[in-house]
């Protein structure tokens, strides 16, 4: 069997688009379109439904996706080996992480990547840790990055390679030199939306105390928590990497306690897929800008 046809039926299944798989392949879409129907001949069934909404997996697409998977790794894994002493790596690595270090970390991690190996593009898309995990175990993403207090439960294959210090902040006005948890549940809270991990335990700490009557309200975008709390709507916790700028221009402050555990940062990849040379370097460079932000050992 032709692998060209498989990657393009993964590249639509992935995409829901044969003009976008077209492009990321560097196909004309007659081709892609081409590929897929070939592919349905000699599999004798239809793979993907053509809807005016998009184009969707059929049942028996669904259940080539990963047979095709495996049989792309192994010839991966095969050019590899055969791959001429000093080539120089190339494709593009599709990345799914939250959308804090998609802001805030990973444009040093594609500024270094282009810089090294020019032939290397990244693709990053702001995403919660189910998303990104199941992107991942279904091939739509080649690695999820996670920032969690606990390392997720997965199938997939993890790797810590750093943290991310949590902070509490608000919109400057000072409430007292150190505040509980009791304290916090009685003024307003714009938390990230559910499935956050350590906003998940935020909450959780707030219910604990069984005070009130400070409202709860929840955000899909750290963004648009920060300018609500700017303005003065309610106090949050988020990542000290994402309010550096506006605690240095006093648009927020640090609230004095409690203290947050610091967040995992976990590298997750498919453990039945060979890491290509693409990954191989953004998996590097991110253990490599993790290890630069770590604070120095104290003798």
């Amino acid at each position: 069997m032709d692998t060209r046809l498989l990657r393009s039926f993964l590249a639509v299944a992935r995409s829901g688009s044969f003009t976008d798989a077209a492009l990321e392949l560097g196909y004309t879409q007659s081709t892609v379109t081409g590929h897929v129907q070939k592919l349905e001949r000699q599999l004798g069934g239809r793979l993907l439904d053509r809807l005016s909404s998009g184009v969707v997996v059929t049942d028996l697409g669904a259940r080539l996706i990963a047979h095709a998977e495996e049989v792309l790794a192994a010839e991966d894994r095969l050019r590899a080996l055969t791959a001429p002493s000093g080539s120089r790596p190339s494709g593009t690595v599709r990345v799914i992480a939250p959308e804090s270090l998609c802001t805030y970390r990973l444009p040093a991690v594609i500024g270094a990547v282009r810089a090294a190996e020019p032939d290397v593009q990244i693709w990053i898309s702001p995403g919660g840790i189910g998303d990104a995990l199941d992107a991942v175990r279904r091939g739509t993403a080649d690695l999820a990055l996670t920032m969690e207090p606990r390392a997720p439960v997965t199938d997939l294959a993890l790797e810590k390679i750093g943290t991310e210090p949590l902070i509490l902040v608000d919109h400057g006005a000072r409430i007292g030199d150190s505040t509980t948890w009791a304290e916090l549940a009685g003024r307003d809270a714009l938390l990230i939306e559910e499935g956050c991990g350590y906003s998940d335990d935020v909450a959780n700490h707030l219910a604990a105390t069984g005070a009130g009557p400070g409202r709860r309200s929840r955000f899909g975008s750290i963004e648009a928590i920060k300018r609500c709390v700017a303005v003065g709507l309610g106090w949050t916790a988020l990542p000290a990497i994402s309010a550096e700028s506006e605690i240095r221009s006093g648009e927020l402050r640090i609230i004095p306690g409690p203290d947050l555990p610091a967040c995992d940062i976990h590298m997750a990849t498919h453990p039945r897929r060979h890491p290509g040379p693409a990954l191989e370097v953004v998996l590097a460079e991110l253990r490599r800008t993790w290890a630069r932000s770590r604070p120095p050992k104290r003798n």
